[in-house]
């Protein structure tokens, strides 16, 4: 009689305790992507895989946060702000960031690739940077870009914000297969 009411308890433990381990296994980003790489080295991979015909005709500004702080590609928090959320202000959320790249164009015209990478795993803090970039997504189409230019918007049409591992990444690209390609050359673990 006490092995009956023993069993379903044993098994119910040993569900629990599975359950367990696979809830905080996941937890976070997908632990089958490298890490090794910076925000910078993920993002100039990707820009490497566009021909000079793909890419607007005003060229990039590209901005990065481990630059030199006396150099021009120098990117603050503040400035951060800026091209987030369209203030000088360090956006929320930002803190989560160990580093990141921005890739933007120079004139009126869209095409840009922003790579950020967390500063630890969690499923929260990526959930927060995947909408620091949905707000810049939505900054660029509130902005007059398409007036100027209406030849880009299927680049604003197809934009994503995709999430690898511990880096969150948007792409408004002229062929966004190739960047996926790029990143998942470079971050999928063997």
């Amino acid at each position: 009689m006490k092995l009956r009411k023993l069993i379903p308890a044993v098994l119910l433990c040993a569900v629990l305790i599975i359950s367990l381990t696979f809830m905080f296994s996941c937890k976070g980003g997908d632990h089958s992507y490298n890490d090794n790489y910076t925000a910078k080295e993920l993002a100039d991979a990707i820009m490497n895989a566009y021909s000079p015909d793909e890419l607007p005709e005003g060229g990039l500004n590209y901005l990065y946060s481990d630059a030199d702080e006396d150099s021009n590609n120098y990117l603050d928090d503040e400035f951060a702000g800026f091209l987030i959320n369209g203030s000088f202000n360090p956006p929320e959320g930002f803190e989560y960031i160990s580093d990141c790249a921005f890739y933007f164009p120079a004139g009126r015209n869209i095409f840009e690739v922003d790579v950020l990478k967390i500063k630890k795993e969690d499923e929260n803090n990526l959930k927060a940077l995947e909408e620091l970039l949905n707000n810049r997504l939505n900054r660029i189409k509130s902005s007059d870009v398409l007036i100027y230019t209406p030849e880009d918007k299927p680049l604003l049409d197809n934009a994503k914000i995709m999430t690898f591992g511990n880096y969150v990444v948007f792409l408004a690209t002229t062929d966004n297969s190739k960047a996926e390609q790029v990143i998942s050359d470079m971050l999928k673990s063997n």
